[in-house]
C-alpha cells in the first residue's frame, strides 16, 4: 500500500521534525485521538445506551444538583451567607473562564496544525505563530464545524437510545436501538469524515462554512472507500500506540519502585512520597508527549490526505485495486 505508506510516513516525519506542533497537539487532543472508528466500539459494547452516550450527565444528573432542593439552598445561601454565595459565583465564574479559555485554545491548536501541517507538506515556512495565528483567524468556523457536526452525531445516537432509555428492559426498545445502530453507527462515521474535510476547507482553502461542508461531502461521496480505510490503518496504530505507551509505563514503573523502597528505608516516609512524585510527573509528561504527537500525526495524516485527494491524483481505493487485481488474475 505504497499510497497509505507515503501519506503515514510523511505525517510521522513532519510530527518528528517539528516538534512544537505537540504543543498544539496538547489541547488537539482533547477532541479524541480514538479515532472515527471509536464511535463503533464505544456503543457496540454498552449495554445500557444511555451510559455510553453521556455517562458525565448521567454523574452529573445522580448528584442531584439540578432538584428544587439545591435551588432551596441556593436561595437561603443567598438570604443568610451572601458572602459566601459571592466567593462560590466568583469560583463559578473564573471556572467558566478557565473553561471557555481552554475551548478557544482547543479549536485554534486544531486549525494550526492542519495549516501548519499542509504547509509543511507543501515545503512552505511554517512556526508556532504562523500556526497559531492561522488557527486564531480561523476559529469561528472550525468551532462552527465542530458544533454542527459533533451536535449533529450525539443527536443521532440519542435518538436511537432514548426508546432503551425510558423503556429499559423491553424487548422491542432493545431491538429498535440494535437494529438502528447498524445505519446510525456509519453515519456518524461518515459526518466526522466530513469535518475533517470541512475543516481542512476553511483553515487550507479559507471556505466559509456551508460551503465548506457542500465541498467536504463531494470529497468524501467520491474517495469514502479511500477515507474508511485510512480511518481503520489509523484506528489500528492508535491501539498499538497506546499499547506501546503502557507498556513504557509499566517498564518505567519498575525502577521507580525499587528507588521508591531504597528511599523508604533510607528517608522514611518523606523519601517514598518524593519518588512518588517524580514518578507521577514522569508518567504526567510521557502520557502528554504521547498524546500531543497522536494528534498532531492524526491531523498531519489526514491532511495529507485531503491535500492528495484535491489533487485527484487517487483513483481508487486500495481494496478495490486489489479485487481488480484478483479477477484480472
Amino acid at each position: 500500500m505504497p499510497f497509505y505508506r507515503n501519506i503515514l510516513k510523511q505525517a510521522w516525519s513532519l510530527t518528528w521534525r517539528h516538534k512544537y506542533l505537540w504543543w498544539f497537539g496538547i489541547f488537539a487532543a482533547l477532541l479524541g485521538n480514538g479515532g472515527e472508528l471509536e464511535i463503533l466500539f464505544n456503543n457496540k459494547s454498552s449495554v445500557n445506551p444511555g451510559q455510553s452516550l453521556f455517562p458525565a450527565w448521567q454523574r452529573i444528573m445522580s448528584t442531584k444538583v439540578f432538584s428544587g432542593q439545591t435551588l432551596t439552598n441556593i436561595g437561603n445561601l443567598f438570604r443568610h451567607d451572601t458572602l459566601n454565595i459571592i466567593l462560590v459565583s466568583a469560583v463559578i465564574l473564573i471556572a467558566l473562564a478557565i473553561g471557555l479559555f481552554l475551548i478557544w485554545l482547543v479549536i485554534v491548536s486544531q486549525g494550526a496544525i492542519v495549516n501548519n501541517s499542509a504547509a509543511a507538506i507543501k515545503q512552505k515556512k511554517n512556526a508556532f505563530r504562523d500556526g497559531l495565528e492561522a488557527g486564531r483567524l480561523n476559529f469561528w468556523p472550525v468551532l462552527i464545524l465542530n458544533i454542527i457536526i459533533k451536535a449533529v452525531i450525539y443527536a443521532l445516537l440519542v435518538i436511537i437510545s432514548l426508546p432503551v432509555i425510558f423503556f429499559r428492559g423491553d424487548f422491542n426498545a432493545n431491538l429498535f436501538y440494535i437494529l438502528a445502530l447498524v445505519p446510525a453507527v456509519p453515519a456518524a462515521i461518515i459526518l466526522s469524515f466530513i469535518m475533517k474535510y470541512a475543516v481542512a476547507y476553511a483553515v487550507i482553502n479559507k471556505s466559509k462554512v456551508a460551503p465548506a461542508i457542500r465541498q467536504s461531502w463531494r470529497l468524501f461521496k467520491e474517495n469514502w472507500l479511500i477515507s474508511f480505510e485510512l480511518a481503520f490503518i489509523l484506528f489500528f496504530i492508535n491501539l498499538l500506540f497506546g499499547l506501546a505507551i503502557v507498556l513504557a509505563l509499566l517498564t518505567l514503573a519498575v525502577p521507580f519502585l525499587f528507588l521508591g523502597l531504597i528511599f523508604y528505608y533510607t528517608f522514611s516516609l518523606v523519601g517514598s512520597w518524593l519518588i512518588a512524585s517524580l514518578a507521577l510527573a514522569s508518567f504526567l509528561f510521557i502520557v502528554a508527549a504521547a498524546g500531543a504527537a497522536l494528534a498532531v500525526f492524526q491531523i498531519a495524516a489526514w491532511t495529507g490526505l485531503f491535500l492528495e485527494l484535491n489533487k485527484k491524483s487517487v483513483s481508487t481505493s486500495k481494496l478495490v485495486r486489489v479485487v481488480n487485481n484478483l479477477v484480472k488474475a
